[in-house]
């Protein structure tokens, strides 16, 4: 098996690939059956960095003239109070302080198979804001948009009122004449997104500056796209001294990965930590500098860094970290990032940790005017035997989502959740602890999607195994017993999964992954997925049967249990022997145990096709059963095993 090793880059400005076996995965674009949608109580919006010349939070729609060309589509902006998306694959609103905002809804627009057309749309300012009196001149804006294939978002600039009408995917960032590309980093990588919301600023000065008359106007064009929000539009002056923090990384192995909680043998005796500082402001900046302090869940002080030149990294033409460390001063619209492994070995004491980042320089330092968005935190925990890529319980402020049986077309049985170890030193994998989205009822989700009935299996599999042409659900290195989902399953939230007897694991990468079954969705089976963090695109992944897999770049709540044990003793029934599997419907079973077992058999939509009663072996005969997939449960009153079946 190979082990993923990919270069430590900046997870916010660049998207992230997936290398490996040659094959391109791509993610999948989410048809949901029913609307599950996740409310966050914890939204927080950035408070103004600066103070608006002009600004507006959509409560007043005359603000803003909405129109389309014509000649391309005739797709418009919504402006109004607490707007969705009514498309095919909708995504959620934009979080706002008061549920005002506009909202470009290409999705819908595109239908369930998808418009033809080039979309070209965009939202205006209706009267033009005075900017004489400022050579430096930004837009800050609220925004949440995610990508699908082809569509660009645009600022557009004009000072006499009049605008392009004919923007492309094919347009290119051209300021000279008021046309700055927004997010040139994400739009075209399916699903990359910016966060819900982001607060992005745009520098305009090159356009705007010292002039008497500005409009400004959002520019959305694509075909079939999935929707782009705008919030909290303010243009102001460009403050001249201002760095900003955009994050902080905390990442155990040091390439990207950056874990909710991580075994102390897993360690490795040192932690990559890193952090990209962005100037915003209009003047260079010298010597600029992060630290980072680390308390444990005591508040009390662990380790303190301080980052130099010696750790600062600039990015290429193509927004991917340099290898080799620069020196200053920062220039303006210039990102840099510091980076440093520091010293942790595995005495580090399980306990939960938050890291604190700050950065300054000469002329934004500690009680400027524009230090508020000088610091970043990162919060992760070090833990006796629990490996989880999520957060969930370590992370104040985390954003979930929930991912199942029922959230793509033709999914409900087979469908796949699977998350990426990295495993640094040997050890044993007792089992799986895995979180419904009823471990999150009442706060990240309003009703539950979950239900008794149905059943998983659990299993390990091999990283180089995961492309399209190589993947195949029958090939793994260990899996579980099936698993079927109680009452009490979802009433805990959890459900753990132990293997039969522990599984060594060798210094490697491996996923975890989870099959489910849910009786054609009469019993959806739903695990949480973790969005807080911004993670490499490979960290989750997903497989729908009958399709392919597809890159997920999120924190799928699956969980490794390293030992010998998971604290769960399972009943087995001695000797229980299910061959060949695959069959031609021949299946033979035997079994040492003495008594009387009943026999159940089972289609994927959970329809009861055969039952009997068996005191020694014998031979089922499924021939006459249409080929695929079916369950036999060997039961008696106090122990029961499922096994899947393959009839070809």
């Amino acid at each position: 098996m190979k082990r993923i090793i990919t270069l430590f880059f900046a997870l916010a400005t660049i998207s992230l690939s997936f290398a490996q076996s040659n094959a391109t995965i791509q993610a999948k674009r989410s048809a949901k059956e029913a609307s599950i949608k996740s409310t966050p109580i914890n939204t927080v919006i950035e408070s103004r960095a600066v103070d608006c010349i002009w600004e507006s939070d959509f409560t007043d729609s005359n603000d803003w003239v909405l129109d389309h060309d014509p000649n391309d589509c005739s797709l418009d902006w919504e402006i109004g109070q607490n707007l969705e998306c009514g498309g095919f694959y909708p995504i959620a609103p934009i979080d706002s302080e008061d549920g005002y905002y506009a909202m470009l809804d290409s999705d819908e627009y595109g239908g369930e198979e998808g418009g033809t057309e080039t979309e070209d749309s965009w939202l205006t300012m209706a009267n033009s804001v005075n900017c004489a009196d400022f050579d430096n001149v930004i837009v800050e804006f609220d925004t949440w948009y995610q990508s699908y294939s082809t569509e660009r978002c645009f600022i557009v600039v004009s000072t006499d009122g009049t605008f392009p009408t004919d923007l492309t995917p094919d347009t290119e960032h051209d300021p000279a004449n008021g046309i700055y590309e927004i997010f040139p980093d994400i739009s075209g990588e399916v699903q990359a997104n910016t966060g819900n919301p982001f607060t992005k600023r745009v520098n305009i000065s090159e356009t705007a500056g010292g002039e008497s008359q500005v409009w400004v106007r959002f520019n959305w064009t694509g075909t079939w796209g999935y929707a782009w929000f705008i919030d909290r539009v303010c243009i102001a002056e460009q403050p001249a001294n201002d760095i900003a923090l955009n994050y902080g990384v905390v990442s155990h192995n040091g390439t990207g990965e950056e874990y909710g909680r991580v075994p102390t043998s897993q360690v490795g005796g040192s932690v990559n930590c890193a952090g990209e500082v962005f100037n915003f402001g209009s003047a260079d900046q010298s010597n600029v500098m992060m630290s980072m302090d680390v308390v444990n869940s005591m508040s009390y002080p662990v380790i303190s860094e301080e980052f130099g030149e010696g750790e600062m990294y600039g990015f290429d033409a193509d927004g991917f970290l340099t290898d080799q460390t620069i020196t200053g001063p920062v220039a303006t619209d210039q990102s840099v990032y510091f980076s440093k492994d520091v010293d942790i070995d595995s005495s580090v004491p399980a306990d939960t940790y938050t890291a604190t980042f700050t950065t300054w320089s000469d002329a934004d330092a500690d009680g400027g005017e524009y230090f508020g968005d000088n610091t970043a935190t990162r919060e992760f925990a070090f833990t006796d035997d629990l490996y989880s890529s999520d957060g969930l319980g370590v992370y104040s402020l985390p954003d979930v989502s929930r991912m199942g049986t029922g959230t793509f077309t033709d999914a409900s049985d087979g469908f796949m959740m699977m998350s990426y170890y990295d495993i640094s030193e040997g050890t044993y994998v007792a089992g799986v602890t895995i979180l419904l989205d009823s471990y999150d009822w009442g706060n990240s989700f309003t009703e539950p999607a979950t239900v008794a009935g149905g059943e998983l299996v659990v299993a390990i599999r091999d990283t180089t195994l995961m492309s399209s042409e190589t993947f195949d659900p029958g090939n793994v290195i260990e899996s579980s017993d099936f698993y079927l989902v109680t009452q009490s399953d979802v009433d805990n939230g959890f459900i753990t999964v132990p293997f039969s007897s522990p599984v060594y694991l060798s210094p490697d990468a491996y996923y975890m992954s989870v099959e489910m079954y849910s009786n054609g969705n009469e019993s959806d089976i739903y695990i949480l997925d973790d969005e807080t963090i911004p993670q490499p695109s490979y960290l989750s992944m997903i497989y729908i049967p009958g399709d392919q897999v597809y890159s997920n770049g999120t924190a799928a709540a699956i969980r490794l249990i390293l030992g010998e044990s998971v604290g769960v003793k399972e009943d087995v029934i001695s000797g229980l022997n299910i061959y060949p599997n695959p069959s031609n419907g021949i299946v033979n079973i035997e079994l040492d145990e003495n008594g009387e077992f009943a026999i159940e058999v089972t289609d994927i939509l959970g329809k009861v096709i055969s039952t009997e009663t068996i005191k020694s072996n014998t031979i089922l005969n499924l021939h006459n059963l249409d080929k695929g997939v079916y369950f036999v449960t060997v039961s008696n009153n106090e122990i029961m095993k499922t096994t899947k079946v393959i009839v070809e």
